[in-house]
């Protein structure tokens, strides 16, 4: 990855297609995209050949040399990506076909759309026809003084503030006494009636027709008078200017009724609004666009027109139908603050008290206001991280971000349950969860970012009964993470910034975690003539590829380069970096101006930090007839050992008994990489004959660039009596 110092950046994915995938970078003031590893670049000037937005050919260290980085002026400080109190990012985002929605409850809702892979544009959404807060119950009127264009409106009452610039108002008649429709009728010409809930102005004719007007626009005839449409006995107005707490100056969105100059004590305030919070959080759900919304009386998840993604009318013409919008607040007997919103099957809704979920009352009819019910699932309380889907099940992280819990449906009561499925490994989140990720591919692996900068994995897959837990030390802090898929490797790709301390000053890097050993063959290995050929060539490309160093450079050249120093190792500057070159483990070297030595002859170089794994399962214990064994003298004389692939790796006691496992046959020619190992290794095993505790300790561990990977663990055990 490229450096950035001193910037602390936050990542988030973004999905084009199965091929195409980008890591869009949040920093102070300014978002970057990362695609195939590298940053994009603004090429939309190009003057060296090729189309403009094209390299024309250019190779790539050309084209970082000489085009800059694609940057897009964000209005996001860092204050305002990272929640000190919150221990998260105060970003939230989803993705819709090739737009990302951008969630910050200090801002107005934001999208940022890709029309190419150079040109992004990021933008405001525009909110339309609400949503509203309830309808005014003092005896404060407001009226106007036009009914179309600009207006100003006036209050009998403090109504309005300096921070309500581009708020919405909705203004309805409070006591109608207009004519209603009726056919057959004469004197209509040129005077307003009523019918179906619509107001319409009589344009031509006398007599009325039988044809009763139903019509929502422009001009249509009864059969004797040609009616044209006004308004549903509302209008709306967007505020503009703020005269005083009485008086503002706004823009009509819908005509207002004649009847609202003269005052109306039917009016709402929109809820979105610079005074109160933003929307925190989104999702699409039911072909309606929902988010989640904090307002002095308490959290509400209000969703779209049905289809119309922008539009939050929750009337079609005075009345509320099918396909108008949805609020539906979210009511709890303690404090309750609205943290994420995540749509599966029904609409899951999580704050800092409880958690519930959003669906219809009847599943014979669609969602709507008239069929649409919120019910609670518990009161576990919930951080403000996005939960994750892994398969069936919904996984959020607990108020405190001590805990991984998941959300599951219960057929017995037509319900939902929560059950904590990080119950075994508790001490790996004592520093909290500040971050997650879930990657399907290779291991359907669930990346937590934890406060000490450390990385804890949870292992999930509900069909096999696996729920393990490890945790990830790195050279650095790990500050943000994202996952997207990488189609030529054919894996998910966890991406990661990673702060380091170099010369006492921090260091960023965005960095991506490789998968060790390759996820598929090239034909090279399955175009094999034999079965044992190609298991002898698994074994050579393996071991060419392997990765297992952490911050490290990969660093290809072919026979015309023949370059003796490597560089871009400045984020590893003063450390002593392990060298795997063209599947041999080298000495290793002390990086220096960024820089280390290597042969003219190697074609693939990795150098970076050593990796210390280490495997300790619990103390063994092997019950008799009497019992457990428990109290009982026990010690492992050997070991037998099922691998595959593996080259690296110590057993032991403990780390102070460790001996290396050994590869190499006796008979191996000597300055020759030794090949990597499948089968079954027995191995001795350096353990004490007498011990204060009685039980069997066993520690595998490998701090080499080789693999090792482990199938099984065999020990022999001697039992006392």
């Amino acid at each position: 990855g490229e450096t950035m110092v001193n910037a602390r950046s936050f990542l988030f994915p973004f999905k084009y297609s199965h091929r195409v995938a980008y890591v869009i970078e949040f920093s102070h003031k300014k978002i970057r995209m990362y695609a195939q590893g590298k940053l994009v670049r603004d090429m939309s000037k190009t003057t060296m050949g090729g189309e403009s937005g094209t390299t024309g050919g250019i190779p790539d260290d050309i084209v970082e040399k000489v085009f800059p980085v694609l940057e897009i002026a964000s209005p996001y400080a860092y204050s305002d990506l990272w929640d000190n109190e919150e221990q998260c990012c105060k970003i939230q985002t989803i993705q819709h076909s090739d737009i990302l929605y951008i969630f910050n409850e200090d801002f107005p809702l934001m999208v940022l759309k890709r029309y190419s892979n150079t040109t992004w544009v990021l933008e405001e959404l525009e909110i339309r026809n609400g949503p509203f807060l309830s309808m005014n119950t003092t005896d404060i009127s407001i009226a106007t003084d036009e009914l179309e264009g600009e207006v100003q409106l006036t209050a009998t009452g403090d109504v309005f503030s300096k921070t309500d610039v581009g708020r919405l108002v909705r203004l309805r008649i409070f006591d109608d006494d207009t004519t209603p429709w009726q056919a057959g009728k004469i004197g209509f010409q040129g005077t307003i009636c009523v019918s179906d809930n619509k107001y319409y102005q009589a344009i031509t004719g006398d007599e009325t027709g039988s044809i009763k007007p139903v019509h929502s626009e422009g001009t249509r005839s009864d059969g004797g008078v040609l009616w044209e449409y006004l308004h549903d006995g509302s209008g709306i107005v967007k505020i503009t200017e703020v005269v005083d707490k009485q008086h503002v100056k706004g823009t009509t969105v819908t005509r207002l009724p004649d009847a609202i100059k003269s005052g109306t004590v039917c009016w709402e305030l929109g809820m979105l609004h610079k005074a109160s919070k933003y929307p925190k959080s989104g999702a699409f759900f039911r072909n309606r666009f929902a988010f989640l919304v904090n307002t002095d009386t308490g959290p509400n998840v209000c969703l779209s027109y049905s289809g119309d993604y922008n539009n939050f009318a929750d009337m079609e013409c005075g009345e509320a139908t099918a396909e108008t919008a949805i609020t539906v607040p979210v009511l709890n007997t303690e404090f309750n603050e609205g943290k994420w919103i995540y749509a599966r099957d029904v609409l899951f809704v999580g704050t800092g008290a409880s958690e519930f979920y959003v669906d219809v009352v009847s599943s014979a009819s669609p969602l709507a206001s008239d069929n649409v019910k919120i019910s609670q699932i518990s009161r576990v309380g919930s951080k403000a991280i996005m939960p994750l889907s892994v398969g069936s099940h919904v996984i959020f992280v607990d108020r405190y971000g001590l805990s991984l819990r998941d959300l599951t449906y219960n057929y017995y009561n037509d319900g939902y349950d929560e059950m904590d499925i990080s119950l075994l490994g508790k001490h790996l989140f004592q520093s909290r969860i500040t971050g997650m990720a879930y990657q399907e591919v290779p291991d359907k692996v669930l990346w937590c970012m934890v406060g000490d900068g450390s990385l804890t994995a949870l292992t999930f897959s509900a069909e096999q009964e696996v729920s393990a837990l490890s945790r990830h030390d790195l050279s650095g802090a790990a500050e943000s993470l994202a996952v997207i898929p990488n189609f030529e490797d054919c894996r998910d790709e966890l991406w990661l910034e990673i702060k380091r301390t170099v010369n006492n000053a921090n260091y960023r890097t965005v960095e991506w975690m490789d998968n060790g050993i390759p996820q598929y063959w090239p034909s090279s290995v399955y175009g094999a003539a034999s079965l044992a050929e190609r298991e002898t060539l698994e074994k050579e490309y393996v071991r060419q590829e392997a990765l297992y160093l952490d911050g490290a450079v990969v660093y290809e050249q072919n026979e015309l380069d023949m370059q003796e120093e490597m560089s871009g190792l400045e984020h590893l500057e003063g450390l002593k970096v392990a060298v795997y070159a063209d599947g041999t483990v080298l000495e290793p070297q002390v990086v220096q101006g960024g820089k280390i030595k290597i042969l003219p002859t190697y074609r693939h170089v990795a150098a970076g930090l050593p990796i210390t794994s280490q495997f300790m399962p619990q103390n063994i214990y092997i019950p008799n007839d009497y019992g457990s064994g428990i109290g009982q003298k026990q010690r492992i004389n050997h070991v037998l050992l099922m691998l595959y692939l593996s080259g690296g790796g110590q057993i032991g006691e403990d780390e102070d008994t460790l001996t290396d496992i050994l590869y190499r046959q006796a008979d191996a020619a000597m300055n020759e990489a030794q090949e990597l190992f499948t089968g079954n290794k027995e191995v001795l095993f350096n353990g004490a004959t007498t011990k204060k505790e009685a039980a069997a300790t066993l520690m595998i561990q490998n701090s080499s660039p080789l693999p090792m990977n482990i199938l099984a663990i065999v020990p022999y055990m001697d039992v006392d009596e």
